[in-house]
């Protein structure tokens, strides 16, 4: 008996001894992932700076980008051929009624917006509401050359008249910035003051510290949004595409609403113009809905219309893709703006725009 005892306890130790050294090999429970943070001191926007276009692009080569609407936006001064040296002159607010006004050297102005408008900074001594000014007008002579004459004219008078400058935010977007060496649209008009980016060691960092424009990046300067017509002359209470500053009317193309693309980007690829300039995928569009639209011949002159009366000559094409007709619009002799007229689709922007029913 007492044997039988001895041989169940050697059974059962070696049972547990068993256990035990089975439990001591298995595969540890998972953890959870150990992700890898970059290393990087998140630097207020208040201290970051501009780096300019040429550090830029000595690592980031983007030929051709000179050629693109974007760049030619703004031009410096040495970009023309004058007819002659211009010197200083004397502009008047026409918002403070004439009452104030300031020599302006032509030769130092920071340049011509759009081929059309000289721009100057005035002295802060000068007492005028704003900055940045139009000062002067670009027009091109039968030789080639050019002349600046007046922006505009004080009412009444010859007085040359300072315009507000309120395109400066698109057109060139690093004026008024502190430190920013360029004034045109450049990289860092889409992506930001640069750097964070350049002290970056690594990587990681780097796409830390450079976050990528989207669509949305895009619709700040290219608005695609109706508004209210507020200009004289204008239908009580009209709703017009908005033409100056393009994509009209991409609100309500299925392209928007279906969030099935890479919005702008999909079509558009400002990293890598062609030749010209052009910032399209594929030079003929045509191409580019085919990627997509497999075995389908689309026109895009036909599904994009385009509005000849635009009154500032930016000749946009529609780009709801249908959504809003050109058969629901008329144009407005007076304003030459377009009015959005069928009540389906005055319906449809009420609906996604509330603002716009009030």
């Amino acid at each position: 008996m007492r044997r039988l005892k001895i041989v169940v306890l050697s059974i059962l130790t070696l049972v547990i001894i068993t256990l035990v050294a089975a439990c001591n090999t298995q595969t540890p429970a998972p953890t959870t992932p150990q992700t890898s943070t970059p290393n990087v001191t998140q630097t207020a926007s208040t201290n970051l700076t501009y780096v300019g276009e040429q550090t830029c692009q000595s690592c980031h080569k983007k030929g051709n980008y000179d050629k693109t609407p974007h760049h030619q936006s703004f031009k410096p001064l040495s970009a023309y051929k004058f007819d002659k040296t211009y010197g200083t002159v004397t502009v008047y607010d026409g918002a403070a009624n004439d009452a104030k006004s300031a020599s302006i050297d032509l030769s130092k102005a920071l340049g011509v917006q759009m081929d059309t408008y000289v721009i100057a900074e005035i002295p802060k001594t000068a007492g005028f509401a704003k900055q940045f000014y139009r000062v002067g007008r670009v027009t091109k002579n039968s030789d080639g050359t050019y002349k600046i004459q007046s922006a505009g004219l004080v009412k009444g008078t010859q007085n040359w008249s300072a315009e507000d400058y309120s395109c400066l935010e698109c057109h060139s977007p690093g004026m008024g910035k502190a430190g920013s060496p360029d004034l045109t649209i450049t990289c860092e008009s889409c992506h930001g003051p640069g750097s964070a980016h350049i002290a970056a060691t690594s990587d990681d960092q780097r796409k830390a510290t450079m976050p990528l424009p989207t669509s949305q990046t895009c619709l700040k300067c290219h608005k695609s949004d109706p508004t209210k017509d507020t200009t004289p002359g204008a239908t009580p209470g009209a709703i017009i595409t908005t033409n100056h500053y393009g994509t009209r009317d991409y609100t309500f193309s299925k392209h928007n609403t279906t969030g099935m693309i890479n919005g702008c980007l999909t079509c558009h690829i400002p990293h890598a113009p062609d030749a010209k300039g052009g910032l399209l995928r594929n030079a003929n569009p045509n191409e580019i809905c085919a990627t997509c639209h497999a075995g389908k011949n689309y026109d895009v002159n036909t599904i994009m219309w385009d509005n000849k009366s635009d009154p500032y000559g930016h000749i946009t094409p529609d780009h709801s893709f249908t959504a809003v007709p050109e058969s629901a619009t008329k144009v407005n002799p007076k304003t030459k703006n377009v009015e959005i007229t069928d009540p389906t689709v005055l319906n449809m922007i009420k609906k996604a725009l509330p603002n716009l029913a009030k």
